[in-house]
């Protein structure tokens, strides 16, 4: 009896009380990101003041593709000559999608920081326009590589941009690693042969794959490998 009441009697008190524990029960963390006192931002921050240290404040050009609360953008210490914010629907400074930006763009940037839409298909495209409008010594800065549960996988959390974590980090003359802070914090530098390429076997592969089969071989670096990555030319 003191069991039925044990197990029974939340469940009549509250409905969700179950339904809560299983999901939390459901979502584990197959690794832990750094715990170190860095994210995104910071490693944005750091790669503006090299460009601006070695090129001048004037000089230095920074897009960020996926832009939301502005979270990030708000902090980029720049005019809004020298930096632009893309998104559909809130903040930034381009009310468009960036496949449309990058159409009818002209201006090339040092700095370029996508967290857009969280899907393979289109964070793939950002990718390969970012390369094609990104200065020689520029770097492009990626959010939301490496989820760590099937529930950060969504869309709304890191989606499948993994893929293209894949794809980096098998494609040609690509410098390429991950942050292990923050959802995964990938850092892209390249040179005049890089070359993006889509690895069609990765498509349909899901969370399983990733974390069992392609985990493992992603370029995870801890944070102060991503720092001396950001400084380095």
């Amino acid at each position: 009896m003191r069991n039925f009441f044990r197990l029974f009697v939340p469940l009549i008190i509250n409905p969700y009380y179950y339904i809560k524990k299983i999901k939390k029960r459901s979502i584990k963390n197959f690794f832990e990101y750094d715990k170190k006192p860095y994210n995104r931002i910071s490693l944005i921050s750091l790669a503006i003041s090299k460009t601006i240290a070695k090129k001048g404040y004037d000089k230095c050009n920074y897009l960020e593709i996926g832009c939301f609360d502005n979270k990030a953008f708000d902090t980029i210490p720049l005019t809004l000559d020298q930096k632009i914010g893309v998104d559909p629907l809130r903040g930034g400074t381009h009310r468009m999608y960036s496949d449309d930006f990058f159409t009818n763009n002209k201006k090339f940037f040092d700095v370029i920081f996508i967290d857009g839409l969280h899907t393979y298909d289109q964070c793939s495209k950002d990718v390969i326009n970012s390369i094609n409008f990104l200065n020689k010594d520029g770097i492009i800065i990626l959010h939301d590589m490496l989820p760590r549960s099937k529930t950060e996988e969504t869309q709304e959390y890191s989606g499948d941009v993994w893929k293209v974590a894949y794809d980096l980090s098998k494609s040609q003359n690509l410098n390429f690693i991950i942050a292990n802070i923050d959802q995964g914090v990938g850092l892209l530098k390249i040179s005049d042969n890089s070359k993006y390429i889509k690895h069609s076997e990765i498509i349909n592969k899901n969370f399983d794959n990733y974390k069992n089969e392609y985990y493992k071989d992603f370029p995870i670096k801890k944070i102060e490998d991503a720092l001396t990555f950001i400084k380095s030319e």
